[in-house]
C-alpha cells in the first residue's frame, strides 16, 4: 500500500509538472512542492530573462533540499529560487529593471547599517549597491525610463531634489520633477502620495493620492512629458491602486474609495487620451491589487470570485468588452501580476490554481507562444555604415511581436549614453536614423529593447 500510495504522489506531481507545459496552461514550477515564497509576494520584475520577486517572505524552497532563508527578495532559476547576497534587511515595496542590467528595489532597509543608504538601492547581478538621498520619509514605487529612475512615494524631497513625493535620479545625482505632487489639507491628511508609477510610450503616468502635479490641477493620476506635468481630465475619486498602459496608449487605471472605515473598490476606469469611461469590475469583486497587459487584454488581480463553484478567483482578462476567467484563477488571492513574453505570472496568496495544481503563491500562465528560439532571436539588428564617419547612421531592426520598443547607445565604459526611437511598432522591418555627430568617437552597442527582450550590435563613430 505504502508503494501505491508514492506511485501515485510521483504521477500526480508529474501530472502537475506536464500541465505546466504549453499555450493556456499552467507553469507551477516557481511554487510547487512549496517551494514558493511563505507569503504573497508583493512586487515582481524581469531581468536577465529570470523573474525577481519581492515582499514581506523570508523562506523560500520550502520541503526541497535548496532551502533558503534571505531578506525578502529573490530569482528563480535552476528550477529553484536563488539567493542575492542574503537579501536586504526589511521588506521590499517595489522593484523594477532597467536596460543596463541593474535591478532597482525600494523599501525599508538600510545599507550596512548606514542610515544614510536608506530606502533604495540596485542589485547589479552580484551584489547589492545602495543610492543615497532618501533622509525622511519612504518610496512606495519605481519606474524606469531606459535613461533616468523615477521614484514615487511619501517624501519632501530626495537628496538634491526638492519635488514632493516624486523625483527623478539619473548620473548619480537626484533631479526636481517641478513641485512634485500636492495635496490640500484635510482632516484625512495634508501630505501628498504617491502609490504608482508606469512608463509607457514616452509617457511617466504617476498615481496616488493628490490635488495637483507641478503646476496642474490633477485629482490622484496625472502624467508627466519629461519636461511637465498634465493633468487627465477630472482625474480620478479615490487612491490609485495600479496603473497599466495599452499598446494604443489607453491608460486602465485600478482605485478604491473610503466610506467611513470601509475601503470600497472602485469600478475600473478607462483613459483614452481626452475623456475617462467607466468599465466595470469583475464579478464578486472585494479589490483588485495588480493589473498587467500584453498590449491588447487587460490582466486583473484581486480579491473577487469568476466562478466560486470551481474555486476561480482572484484572476481576469478584459477584452475592451468583457471579463472572462484565466486558467481557472487561483484558490485565493492576488497581489501582483507581471506579463513577460507570452506568460502572466501571478503572486499571492494561495496553494493552489486552477482548483486542483498544488503551487505556493506564485505561478505563470502561458497565454502565447513564446518567441521562437529564444529571446534574442527573434530581434535582428543592423547598423549602417559600420564603422561611421558621415555623421548619420541608419538602425534597422526586426520585430516579431508587436508592441513598445526603443534603442539605445551604451558607451565602452557601460554608460548609456542616449535612448530614442520609443515607440509601438508593428511586426516587420523598421529603420530609423541617427544623428552622431554630438557623440565622440569610439566603440558603442546599439542595443534594441523590446518587451524584456535585449538585442545588441557593435557600432563604431569616427568623427
Amino acid at each position: 500500500m505504502q508503494t501505491l500510495i508514492i506511485c501515485f504522489v510521483v504521477f500526480f506531481t508529474l501530472f502537475d509538472v506536464l500541465y505546466s507545459q504549453g499555450v493556456n496552461t499552467w507553469d507551477i514550477s516557481f511554487g510547487a512542492l512549496l517551494k514558493g515564497p511563505e507569503s504573497a509576494p508583493k512586487t515582481l520584475a524581469m531581468q536577465s530573462n529570470h523573474l525577481h520577486i519581492g515582499g514581506h517572505f523570508t523562506r523560500l524552497n520550502s520541503n526541497t533540499q535548496h532551502v533558503l532563508n534571505t531578506g525578502y527578495v529573490s530569482y528563480f532559476s535552476d528550477d529553484h529560487w536563488q539567493d542575492m547576497q542574503g537579501g536586504l534587511n526589511a521588506p521590499i515595496k517595489s522593484m523594477c529593471s532597467a536596460i543596463d542590467g541593474k535591478l532597482y528595489v525600494a523599501g525599508g532597509f538600510t545599507m550596512d547599517g548606514s542610515t544614510d543608504l536608506f530606502g533604495l538601492a540596485f542589485w547589479n547581478g552580484v551584489s547589492w549597491t545602495g543610492i543615497p538621498g532618501l533622509k525622511v520619509g519612504s518610496i512606495n514605487t519605481l519606474a524606469h525610463d531606459g535613461v533616468a529612475l523615477y521614484a514615487g512615494g511619501m517624501f519632501p524631497g530626495i537628496g538634491d531634489a526638492k519635488s514632493q513625493g516624486i523625483a527623478t535620479y539619473a548620473n548619480d545625482k537626484w533631479q526636481d520633477m517641478q513641485s512634485g505632487i500636492r495635496r490640500i489639507p484635510t482632516q484625512s491628511g495634508s501630505q501628498g502620495e504617491v502609490t504608482v508609477l508606469k512608463y509607457a510610450l514616452g509617457k511617466l503616468y504617476v498615481g496616488g493620492q493628490f490635488d495637483s502635479a507641478g503646476l496642474a490641477p490633477a485629482r490622484n493620476i496625472a502624467y508627466w512629458d519629461g519636461q511637465v506635468w498634465h493633468s487627465m481630465g477630472e482625474g480620478i475619486r479615490g487612491k490609485i491602486t495600479d496603473i497599466t498602459i495599452l499598446n494604443t496608449g489607453t491608460v486602465i487605471v485600478a482605485s478604491t474609495k473610503t466610506n467611513g472605515n470601509i475601503i470600497e473598490c472602485n469600478p475600473l476606469m478607462s483613459w483614452n487620451g481626452s475623456a475617462w469611461s467607466e468599465i466595470g469590475l469583475p464579478p464578486n469583486c472585494i479589490s483588485i491589487s495588480a493589473l498587467s497587459n500584453d498590449g491588447v487584454n487587460v490582466f486583473i488581480g484581486g480579491n473577487f470570485s469568476m466562478d466560486s463553484s470551481r474555486h476561480d478567483h482572484g484572476l481576469a482578462k478584459w477584452d475592451g468588452k468583457t471579463f472572462s476567467s484565466i486558467g481557472g484563477g487561483v484558490v485565493g488571492t492576488i497581489a501582483s501580476l507581471l506579463y513577460h513574453d507570452g506568460i502572466v505570472y501571478c503572486g499571492g496568496t494561495f496553494l493552489r490554481v486552477s482548483d486542483s495544481l498544488h503551487c505556493r503563491n506564485i505561478a505563470g500562465y502561458r497565454v502565447k507562444e513564446q518567441s521562437i528560439e529564444g529571446s534574442d532571436s527573434s530581434l535582428r539588428l543592423r547598423t549602417y555604415p559600420n564603422p561611421n564617419q558621415a555623421g548619420i547612421v541608419a538602425i534597422s531592426f526586426h520585430i516579431d511581436d508587436p508592441g513598445e520598443a526603443e534603442l539605445c547607445l551604451i558607451s565602452a565604459d557601460g554608460r548609456v549614453t542616449h535612448c530614442f526611437a520609443q515607440a509601438y511598432y508593428t511586426i516587420g522591418f523598421h529603420e530609423v536614423t541617427l544623428n552622431t555627430h554630438a557623440f565622440a568617437s569610439g566603440q558603442y552597442q546599439c542595443v534594441l529593447y523590446h518587451k524584456g527582450h535585449i538585442r545588441t550590435t557593435t557600432m563604431h563613430i569616427m568623427h
